[in-house]
């Protein structure tokens, strides 16, 4: 990929109730990693898919490097950020500079994880991010230590569940066309898909999704998925079976819209 980011690698979800939000998302066959304990202040659980993953985010308080993700969860939290895999996150920022961005220093920190074996491993990690990226904010991650994440014990799910298909940008009706144009540049990935009302980046396997609101509900297929301000409105995730998937949420007592 000549140094570019590689396909997605984490979504974000902010919740405000870590423990109520682990509960709903094992509720939805989700298997995941114990409770981690950031350097910079913040906690998580992550459910690990084949190539990318979802954080469950919670910050126990404002710092300047978790404010954006205080700020998300002081509005009642969701899906608040994406971020793309980067070999070195150095790089990345000098590309993101150069293409005229204004990235944040790649900051390194890292979080305890616990193995099976009772071991216990510092798992590190160096990001650089745009927190006024059009309609959210984007970042890039630099794995130092994946083996630790990425393990057969929280790769299985009860739903199925395999990696992140599409997440759904909205922006403000006339930003389409220029927000796609930005993440194309962001992420090294080619709009597939452009009109007045969604335009479709292709980012590997997955898709980032950008479309005003009034194009929100054609571009999910589900007209119950509404958002009238900026921000991330829905992630698609593939599953190997999508009736395992559907038995699993019928003995969860979870409804699903067909």
């Amino acid at each position: 990929m000549n140094g570019l980011p590689e396909p997605f690698d984490h979504a974000v979800v902010v919740c405000g109730d870590l423990d109520a939000a682990a509960a709903n998302w094992r509720a939805l066959g989700f298997t995941l990693t114990p409770r981690g304990y950031h350097t910079l202040g913040s906690q998580n659980h992550c459910i690990m898919l084949a190539r990318d993953y979802l954080e469950l985010l919670h910050v126990t308080a404002p710092s300047p490097s978790r404010q954006y993700y205080w700020d998300a969860q002081q509005r009642g939290g969701g899906c608040a950020a994406m971020s793309c895999k980067s070999r070195d996150a150095f790089a990345t920022a000098g590309r993101l500079r150069a293409a005229g961005f204004q990235p944040s220093d790649p900051i390194e920190f890292s979080r305890p994880v616990r193995l099976d074996d009772g071991s216990e491993h510092p798992a590190t990690f160096r990001v650089t991010a745009l927190d006024h990226a059009p309609g959210a904010r984007y970042f890039v991650c630099e794995h130092r230590t994946p083996e630790l994440l990425w393990r057969p014990e929280w790769m299985w799910h009860a739903n199925g569940a395999s990696a992140i298909a599409a997440a759904y940008l909205v922006v403000q009706a006339g930003e389409v066309g220029r927000t796609a144009r930005a993440y194309a540049t962001l992420t090294g990935g080619a709009i597939t898909q452009a009109t007045d009302e969604m335009a479709t980046i292709a980012i590997g396997d997955a898709a980032i999704v950008i479309t005003a609101p009034l194009g929100l509900a054609a571009a999910t297929g589900a007209r119950q998925v509404q958002r009238s301000e900026s921000g991330y409105a829905a992630l698609r995730l593939d599953t190997t079976d999508l009736w395992k998937a559907r038995a699993h949420w019928r003995e969860q007592g979870v409804q699903a819209i067909h």
